[in-house]
């Protein structure tokens, strides 16, 4: 997703910088059709390759997968690929960064000790309270491909994440949790920059709402990875900025009726599948010990990269872990708050 870091990389011991993409040129829009394959690669498979929990044949063959940086100058034109390509990838993958929480359980409990209703009463508080930071979108279809498209500045057909960075949180003026935005900071983002060049929460709601409407929500299938948080970000996002519901009841209402479609968490699948290695561990451990790809360079532990992660944990867990009947069990379960 980023380039190696060499002897002489600017980047060379430190993180990437926020927005390692520039923004498109006008003639950008001719290459947003998405196309069946790059040739030289092999066609988009039947099925997500998938070699179990051991390491790829040396011979496999990957697309690359462009991590697009998106910002008020190109999401326009980001969104609209977006929306040609979600009839042929109707499976959508989100992430979110947000600056911490500052609504924390009683001292001396931890939130397994909390009821589900407590544990949504603080996600409610916090997300009420701070801004979103980043969105990460990954798309795919039901075998688990990415979208494929044309590299703009270079012209090679590449597969597509996106991480959209918002212009709404400002360090100086909101609450956050110090720990958490140093820890943002050293994944490369730069919060007075996403101030001047993000989106606002409003401008991609508008956007999207008319997405999802056009779309046909009901066809679409939602993903996330421990995704209380990002769903409720969403949430407040499409329905401009407004105190999420009361009840845990109405907030799962409120997604169905903004979102449509189905709604799946892959990280209450993978604890309760079964398997004892999957259980208690968070994204990286639950994909290592699926067997799932990982790029060469590690990107930042961002929205983007961990969307894209949270995709391919997803579709192994539909595909290759539980059946069809087990996976139809899990919609609408969300971690945290079952």
């Amino acid at each position: 997703m980023f380039p190696p870091a060499g002897p002489s990389h600017p980047w060379r011991g430190r993180a990437p910088p926020m927005f390692p993409y520039p923004p498109p040129p006008p003639s950008y829009a001719a290459f947003m059709a998405p196309f069946a394959g790059p040739p030289g690669l092999p066609p988009p498979y039947a099925a997500f390759p998938y070699f179990g929990a051991v390491r790829h044949p040396a011979t496999y063959v990957q697309a690359v997968v462009q991590l697009q940086s998106v910002t008020a100058a190109n999401f326009d034109a980001e969104l609209d690929l977006v929306a040609a390509l979600l009839p042929r990838h109707p499976y959508v993958v989100v992430d979110t960064e947000y600056p911490g929480t500052v609504h924390r359980p009683p001292a001396g409990a931890r939130d397994a000790d909390l009821s589900p209703d407590e544990r949504y009463a603080l996600v409610r508080a916090n997300v009420d309270e701070l801004p979103i930071v980043q969105l990460g979108l990954t798309l795919c279809d039901a075998h688990g491909n990415l979208p494929v498209v044309v590299n703009y500045e270079t012209g090679h057909h590449v597969e597509r994440a996106w991480e959209f960075n918002f212009s709404d949180f400002d360090i100086n003026r909101h609450r956050h949790a110090a720990p958490s935005v140093e820890f943002l900071r050293s994944q490369g983002i730069d919060f007075d920059r996403a101030r001047e060049c993000g989106i606002s929460s409003a401008a991609f709601k508008d956007k999207l709402a008319g997405i999802l409407s056009a779309a046909g929500g009901n066809e679409l299938t939602w993903v996330a990875f421990g995704g209380a948080y990002d769903l409720a970000y969403l949430v407040k996002m499409l329905g401009d900025g407004q105190p999420l519901p009361e009840t845990r009841a109405e907030f799962m209402a409120r997604v169905r009726a903004l979102l449509g479609g189905r709604v799946f968490d892959a990280k209450y699948m993978a604890e309760n599948c079964g398997r004892g290695d999957l259980r208690g561990v968070g994204l990286k451990s639950v994909a290592a010990n699926l067997g799932v790809l990982r790029p060469i360079v590690e990107p930042p532990c961002l929205a983007g990269p961990k969307s894209l992660t949270a995709c391919r944990i997803h579709t192994v867990m539909r595909l290759h872990i539980l059946s069809q009947d087990d996976v139809a069990a899990y919609e609408g379960l969300i971690d945290g708050l079952q």
